[in-house]
């Protein structure tokens, strides 16, 4: 969405009174049977965590609250470590499929840091170091564009709606909820009056609720205190503690809650379930192993631009909305079927040619393209300018030669850009079997001594090009 569209539609939601969706269809899968909830807190200056509520998101979940988070022993974590595990154990049932909800990006965060803590941690118990790796392998599919397995409930909003907040505001997810719930008859006011308080898995330290420092002397009088006194000040830190991350598990349900009763459908992210259910599968399966050399590296590159592909084609193809987006920017190109060049009916060769009167077109020679749709793709072979304005589109069918009802002159169709989402492990194989000095050398190659050609490299490359 352009800056335009943005600033309107948080003038129409102000106005309004409510959030208004951006999106007609929802870039998240319907939940698979394994699905889970994790909230934290954690200590802002030692990125700790010092409560976990977690479960199922259709009951009361389990709450840890570590008294002394910092300190070596980490049997407080056992119970989280053991509901984790049982957790692979019904994915790698599923193969694979599952969904964590969390509430933010500093929840993801506390869960990566808490697996690099644990992962390979030769004191920790056993089952702390299975949690530590399964946390590191939530944290790296994450990486993924168009991963479906760590829902985001506060990215997943900013994703589907905006409000009559400022962007930067956005990011507190309670404030959202204010304009997502039809109760509150003010949500401008409402949301910036429970900004007061963060929804960022931390302690308040506001004038009227100080709990982290609170916290804090606490901890330090319990080490010094003996018998009841010492049972007090724990008990007191526990209802502390108990209190926020509970707080921050029911902003969990009710913005998973809230995003689901948008209603968007989940269409065209079939492909993407299956990259994230297999990619899961292997690493619950075989352990995580992150990519350390240049060829491991390169491939995973790979992978990531592939995914990003995929998800922003998914996300073209079946919502509407944002291909109107992508046809003002000319992402997307919308006209009619002006000719059709198909000596015999439903079989190849075929090419047509399409006349669009949008201004800006991104497409080039030799893109490959798809109708939406349909399965019809194709080439682009040309672009020229018409006559009476307009762009005239030269399109080389390549597949869906059936579809007679759009290979007819005067169907009106839409084209976009056809994703790569194709990675060449095969190639990366060699490289590492090679080494050669572009991933692997310490020194510059030497080059060989000889006369040049005279001629460029785009010449050169022009003249083996293939017709």
């Amino acid at each position: 969405m352009n800056a335009f569209d943005d600033t309107l539609y948080r003038v129409m939601a102000r106005h309004m009174n409510r959030a208004i969706p951006t999106r007609i269809s929802s870039g998240l899968s319907s939940d698979p049977d394994v699905s889970i909830g994790i909230a934290t807190i954690k200590i802002v200056t030692e990125d700790q965590i010092q409560a976990i509520a977690f479960g199922s998101l259709d009951g009361e979940p389990e709450v840890i609250v570590r008294l002394d988070p910092i300190g070596r022993d980490v049997t407080d974590l056992v119970p989280f470590a053991n509901f984790m595990e049982q957790t692979a154990s019904r994915a790698l049932a599923a193969d694979g499929a599952l969904r964590v909800w969390i509430p933010h990006s500093v929840t993801l965060e506390a869960l990566d840091i808490l697996g690099h803590r644990y992962w390979q941690n030769q004191t920790a118990p056993d089952a702390v170091v299975r949690m530590g790796k399964i946390c590191r392998t939530l944290a790296h599919e994450a990486t993924f564009p168009g991963q479906q397995v760590v829902a985001d409930v506060s990215t997943l909003l900013q994703d589907h709606i905006v409000t009559g907040l400022a962007p930067i505001e956005e990011g507190h997810l309670d404030a959202m909820l204010a304009w997502l719930d039809p109760t509150v008859r003010d949500p401008l006011t409402e949301s910036r009056e429970r900004i007061r308080l963060p929804a960022s898995g931390i302690l308040p330290n506001t004038p009227d609720y100080p709990s982290d420092d609170r916290v804090d002397r606490l901890r330090k009088e319990a080490k010094r205190a003996t018998g009841h006194r010492r049972a007090i000040l724990e008990a007191d830190i526990e209802a502390t503690l108990r209190r926020w991350v509970l707080r921050e598990w029911r902003l969990l349900v009710g913005a998973r809650q809230a995003f689901l009763g948008l209603g968007l459908p989940s269409v065209g992210l079939d492909g993407l379930v299956k990259d994230s259910t297999a990619r899961m599968n292997n690493a619950l399966a075989n352990g995580h192993y992150p990519a350390r050399r240049p060829d491991k590296l390169a491939a995973l590159l790979a992978e990531m631009e592939a995914g990003l592909e995929k998800a922003e084609l998914a996300a073209l193809e079946s919502d509407p909305a944002l291909r109107e987006q992508a046809q003002r920017a000319g992402g997307v190109v919308r006209g009619v079927v002006s000719d059709v060049r198909q000596p015999r009916r439903n079989f190849k060769p075929c090419s047509i040619d399409v006349d669009s009167d949008q201004g800006v077109i991104r497409f080039r020679v030799d893109d490959k393209v798809r109708v939406v749709g349909t399965n019809v793709t194709g080439i682009v072979r040309s672009l020229s300018s018409m006559p009476t304005g307009g762009t005239k589109v030269s399109i080389e069918i390549t597949g869906g030669f059936r579809q007679t009802g759009i290979l007819s002159v005067d169907s009106q169709l839409e084209v976009l850009r056809e994703g790569y989402g194709f990675v060449n492990h095969r190639a990366f194989k060699l490289v590492s079997q090679h080494r050669p000095w572009v991933f692997f050398g310490e020194g510059a190659p030497t080059i060989a001594v000889g006369t040049s050609s005279g001629r460029s490299a785009l010449a050169i490359a022009t003249e083996v090009r293939r017709p």
